[in-house]
């Protein structure tokens, strides 16, 4: 299973990503702060930082405290 979204709300990274360069936004606080995203369960903060710091859009699911690790995305997400 990957990683590709904000569940709480319904956001993909790939359109994230996409606002987040737009606007200029370099932190996940940036993206919350005008989207919401990372504030519901929180679950998906750290994939947010990863998504700025490498651009990747698909991560891996965490199994610890290490950084999330960018991954191929699921059939089902490829657009």
């Amino acid at each position: 299973m990957a990683v590709t979204r904000c569940v709480c709300f319904q956001k993909t990274f790939r359109d994230l990503l996409v606002t987040a360069r737009e606007n200029g936004w370099s932190t996940a606080a940036e993206i919350s702060l005008n989207l919401r995203c990372g504030l519901g369960c929180g679950g998906c903060r750290p994939y947010l930082q990863a998504m700025l710091d490498t651009g990747a859009t698909c991560f891996a699911v965490r199994v610890d405290e290490q950084p999330p690790r960018p991954c191929k995305p699921e059939p089902w997400d490829i657009q």
